[in-house]
């Protein structure tokens, strides 16, 4: 590229980014987006103790009305050192008379237990005017379902440690002969190969769509206004391109490096405030999966890192591709369409791909320069694929990359003072052809 083009990259790249910092609404919306992520973990501690059990109980009297046939006693309910003061009273309640007694012992709680069709039911009860809490009730019931376990054990003379052995968690990985023999770590197995990529997609779709939605904007502004004739003397349309997507790089990374950044420092101020433990116990009981379980290290958040900026250019040079052929702002539905298609092909395949179980499959996607953003790094992380074919598919993407930024460069130097209908595919390749050949021939004339 010339030196005069990139002059005219940095020019337009540092208006692009002046002029969108300038406006009051992204500033604001900036401001909110940083301080929700340093309240994020604070927030969740918050939310993490209101349904956490409680470590002392102000619990004195107990009214259980035990419905079922299998006998809770007094001492299955001091076994937690919580409520080994507790005054237990086993009767059958009535509902005034459970009203009353909780309205003239504001230290009393009330449970009734009873069978269903689909096992047992522990309702816990407090009074209006009680000095407990909700959350002593509550864990009180989880004391109670203990309670319950322990007698359905002693009925069936089964021990504890026999139950823990029954429901002791089992992992699974799968690997081929080959795999095994060398020492190559297994796979993981579907579940967590689907949540995987369904995960990684889903983030690589969200990036590339907000580029879309930038580009699209900035790809219009000059033909709307009606500054293009101004613009091309001074500034080449490739660098015209280039820097505007450069500056929505970031727009978007840089809020992503915002986020990063107020999540760290909410860490330490939750830190700062007790223990953190609460965050890997919120984060296993949402996604049901052992992170540990993943090839996961510091060379692969490198790898990750890579594997989102490859993504984001190649949906970022596409979107101007498309973004390129508007030429008033009701083209940009058809272009949304469009940008929107090749997203969906990779989230979809991403998304089916896991449950074939198949090596081939796996590497098909991986290489395939449409599905492989999308794909590519999960199958790596779960051990689908080995580390020759994730550079592979790595080189097959900055290729593509390049491949699109030329292309992008090209639709958009010639379609930047097209004022028709928005081009089917068939139509631009035409026009490209056509424009190469006049190129050529313009070349010719002047050697």
């Amino acid at each position: 590229m010339k030196n005069n083009q990139k002059h005219g990259i940095g020019n337009v790249f540092r208006y692009t980014v002046q002029q969108h910092y300038k406006t009051t609404s992204v500033r604001i919306f900036l401001a909110i987006l940083f301080l929700l992520s340093v309240a994020a973990f604070p927030l969740l501690r918050v939310a993490a103790s209101s349904e956490s059990e409680v470590t002392s109980s102000d619990i004195s009297q107990l009214y259980l009305s035990n419905q079922t046939e299998f006998e809770i006693t007094a001492d299955d309910i001091h076994a937690d050192d919580r409520y080994a003061n507790v005054t237990v009273t086993q009767e059958k309640l009535e509902k005034d008379d459970l009203r009353q007694r909780l309205h003239d012992n504001q230290n009393a709680a009330a449970a009734i237990i009873s069978a269903t069709d689909f096992g047992f039911t522990i309702d816990g009860y407090y009074g209006e005017d009680s000095k407990i809490s909700e959350n002593d009730v509550s864990t009180l019931t989880h004391v109670l379902e203990d309670a319950l376990h322990q007698s359905l054990l002693r009925s069936l003379s089964v021990t504890q440690e026999q139950i823990d052995t029954v429901n002791t968690k089992v992992n699974s990985t799968v690997s081929t002969v080959p795999d095994y023999l060398s020492g190559d770590k297994a796979s993981l197995d579907t579940g967590t190969h689907m949540f995987v990529n369904l995960f990684y997609s889903y983030a690589v779709m969200i990036i590339s769509a907000l580029a879309m939605s930038y580009i699209f904007q900035l790809c219009m502004e000059e033909k709307v206004s009606k500054l293009v004739e101004s613009l091309l003397v001074s500034v080449s349309p490739t660098a015209l391109l280039a820097g505007k997507i450069l500056a929505v790089t970031v727009f978007i990374f840089g809020g992503i490096a915002m986020i990063v950044c107020g999540l760290i420092i909410s860490y330490f101020i939750a830190k700062s405030t007790g223990d953190v433990s609460f965050i890997r116990s919120f984060l296993v009981k949402v996604m049901e999966i052992n992170p540990s379980a993943l090839h996961f290290s510091v060379n692969t958040i490198l790898l990750l890192v890579i594997c989102f900026l490859l993504a984001y250019f190649i949906g970022a040079f596409f979107s101007g591709i498309v973004g390129s052929c508007c030429s008033k702002t009701e083209d940009t539905q058809q272009a949304s369409v469009a940008v929107v298609l090749f997203l969906m092909i990779g989230y979809m395949t991403a998304s089916f791909t896991p449950a074939l179980e198949s090596d081939t499959a796996n590497y098909f996607v991986s290489l395939f320069p449409i599905t492989s953003i999308f794909t590519a790094l999960p199958n790596y992380v779960c051990g689908k694929i080995p580390l020759t074919v994730f550079l592979i598919a790595l080189a097959v993407q900055l290729v593509t990359v390049f491949l699109l930024a030329k292309l992008a460069g090209a639709v958009y130097k010639m379609m930047l003072l097209y004022s028709g209908n928005f081009p089917k595919p068939a139509q631009l390749i035409r026009m490209l052809r056509e424009n190469r050949g006049t190129a050529k021939a313009a070349a010719g004339k002047e050697e």
